[in-house]
């Protein structure tokens, strides 16, 4: 073997497999690389990924076809088709041969017969009627001219029905919005719990510290040290369930967005409180205009209206214009058999067993049944207005609340640390103290994500954004 070729292609080998690692280690990198996501980015993540909305899309899609199909039926239909017969056995018939076939000759007199020839006698002549190979071909147009509307009819119902499937989208989008809203500040939310379980933590360290120094000196007894040890472990297990806590949440957001569960996220955003000042009664006035819930409800009414008047002109005549051209040709032809015809049709139905009568009676129903789901669907979204208006409310004055309760506490936590150093209160009064701490502060982040939450469920209930 050539050496300096084995080199070569050992050198060439080598840097192939470099690469292959080096390129395996990128995209390795690449797929644990943390993915940070603002709100913004959430919602348009989630519309591109979301598979409710895309099953929506393709409803969209569907009716947007119907439209097509439904305009289909008021334009010419031109047809052609052709076929090819070849006839093995040609059919043949024998008839009589009686003077030129029934005709007189020339030299005879009209007025003179041919005396009679006995059957048996006569001359028999075998002919072939068709051909062997026969091509034929057709083309025909037919166009609806009158059918009372019913063909225009189903075109408007195509066309509603096509807004309705629009509005199914938008409820899809809202619900989704919902959705990343909560998934999102689901995460925010469990970030802000993990610092404040740490700063608990600290405290209580701190707290522990105090305690063993004050046992040390002779000022403080073993109880103290201990009710402190204890208060310690339970501010790791805080901890420790804070930090699961995002973890699900986590899972959940990225579930939501449909993103792989192996991908590393983080959310960026803050808890903006925004006052809504806008009475309750605009707001359901709002709500019953642009819900597409109930946009929805009003527009298969009208279909509903459209598929009466459809039923009933299936009792009435309609016209149509149509027009064939026909070829025919075969090897015993010199020419090309052409033959073009055009008229008018009408079709009167005189009796269907009852199958329009029936037609009718089930679009009605149909369309009552619309009707009374209007009054349903408005009522429900009445009752969803007033839910989330009130609990916005009650979130707003619970913000209010705990706003001055945090910084309440934090003094009584800073007031309790002094009078524990020097002896003046005892390890249960400074866990009390943290404690509530503690607790204000979750209810206070409680109180901002419930705000939060609690606007875009109001935003969901009246179909719109509040500015």
């Amino acid at each position: 073997m050539n050496t300096k070729r084995f080199h070569r292609y050992y050198c060439l080998g080598t840097t192939f497999l470099l690469l292959t690692v080096l390129l395996s280690l990128n995209f390795s990198v690449y797929a644990n690389e943390t993915k940070v996501l603002n709100l913004e980015q959430s919602l348009a993540t989630a519309k591109e990924n979301n598979l409710t909305i895309q099953a929506a899309l393709e409803s969209l899609k569907a009716a947007e076809a119907q439209i097509n199909a439904s305009r289909a039926t008021m334009l010419p239909r031109l047809t052609a088709n052709g076929n090819y017969t070849y006839f093995r056995d040609v059919q043949k018939s024998v008839i009589q041969a009686e003077g030129g076939f029934g005709f007189p000759v020339p030299e005879e007199e009209m007025n003179e017969m041919e005396p009679s020839v006995p059957d048996n006698e006569a001359e028999l002549i075998e002919l072939e009627f068709g051909a062997q190979h026969n091509i034929q071909g057709t083309v025909s147009l037919t166009q609806p001219i009158f059918a009372w509307g019913r063909y225009y009819d189903a075109y408007k119902a195509a066309k509603i029905g096509y807004q309705a499937a629009q509005e199914d989208v938008e409820t899809a989008y809202q619900k989704l919005r919902v959705d990343v809203f909560n998934a999102f500040y689901a995460v925010l939310i469990t970030q802000e719990f993990v610092k404040v379980a740490e700063q608990s933590l600290e405290l209580v360290e701190k707290q522990l510290n105090i305690a063993q120094t004050a046992f040390e000196t002779g000022t403080a007894t073993n109880f103290d040290v201990l009710r402190a040890k204890v208060q310690l472990a339970n501010a790791k297990s805080q901890l420790i369930r804070a930090k699961n806590g995002v973890k699900n949440a986590k899972n959940i957001y990225k579930t939501t967005l449909n993103l792989p569960l192996s991908q590393e996220i983080s959310v960026q955003g803050t808890f903006e409180v925004k006052d809504v000042d806008i009475q309750l009664d605009a707001l359901i006035d709002i709500a019953l205009d642009k819900r597409p819930e109930v946009r929805k409800a009003l527009l298969n009414e009208e279909v509903g209206e459209k598929q009466i008047s459809i039923a009933k002109t299936r009792r009435l005549p309609d016209l149509a214009f149509f027009s064939n051209y026909q070829i025919s040709h075969n090897e015993r032809l010199t020419q090309m058999n052409r033959i073009w015809s055009l008229g008018l049709q009408i079709n009167v139905p005189i009796f269907d067993g009852f199958a329009t009568s029936a037609a009718i009676k089930q679009s009605e129903s149909i369309l009552k049944q619309s009707q009374l789901g209007i009054a349903q669907i408005k009522a429900v979204v009445e009752s969803e207005v007033r839910k989330a208006y009130l609990d916005l409310h009650e979130a707003r004055s619970l913000i209010d609340t705990q706003r001055e309760t945090v910084s309440q506490a934090e003094e009584t936590v800073r007031i309790a640390t002094l009078q524990f150093e020097n002896g003046m209160i005892t390890t249960v009064a400074m866990t009390d103290a943290q404690l509530a701490l503690m607790q204000s502060k979750v209810n206070r982040l409680q109180a901002y994500h419930d705000y939060v939450i609690g606007l875009v469920r109001l935003e969901k209930a009246i179909g719109q954004r509040i500015e």
